[in-house]
């Protein structure tokens, strides 16, 4: 089982100099169980580590994983939107539609790809692909689905999975944009 101690904090604005030093936007333990209480379920295995260790930003440059606030802000309109726009009839045999409608998002790629568990069973974890129509379970705790996420899985499993031999995290970085350029002179 992977575990978070091997992964480098990296942010270029700090190694440009651009900004003094790294800061994380860390969940806390109670912030979390808060969620939980508030969702009437267990987050996945895994989930709690990444938020009070990482918190808010991306792993690899490529996976996001919503902090506690986010998640339930957020689960809701993802449950209708799922309910709208269902396109993965390919996976019924692994989830089907009502079963992901009840579903609780937790993060996604930068691609669009969602990660979702159902309430009653949080080591089952699926992602629901941005551009293809079939689902898939992708692992029983968050860092099984890191290292599925960071495997590309072009063949057979579609458009899945980017290669990542490297581990790092990368923090969100407030200062790093201003509508979309860098500035750092604003820093």
């Amino acid at each position: 089982m992977m575990d978070f101690s091997c992964v480098r904090i990296v942010d270029p604005y700090v190694d440009k100099g651009w900004t003094p030093e790294i800061r994380l936007t860390l969940a806390t333990p109670e912030e979390v169980d808060s969620a939980e209480t508030e969702l009437g379920c267990n987050l996945p295995a895994g989930y709690r580590d990444y938020v009070t260790t990482f918190g808010l930003g991306e792993y690899c440059s490529y996976i996001r994983i919503d902090m506690p606030s986010a998640l339930l802000s957020e689960y809701k309109n993802y449950q209708r939107f799922l309910d709208e726009y269902w396109f993965w009839d390919l996976g019924k045999g692994i989830l089907t539609k009502q079963r992901a409608i009840e579903s609780i998002k937790f993060g996604g790629t930068d691609v669009g790809d969602t990660l979702i568990f159902h309430p009653t069973n949080p080591g089952e974890i699926f992602v629901l692909p941005r551009q293809d129509d079939m689902l898939y379970k992708i692992g029983t705790d968050l860092y099984e689905v890191i290292d599925w996420l960071c495997t590309d899985h072009s063949y057979p499993t579609g458009f899945v999975g980017e290669e990542h031999r490297l581990q790092y995290f990368v923090p969100h970085n407030p200062f790093a944009y201003t509508h979309g350029r860098i500035r750092p002179e604003n820093i």
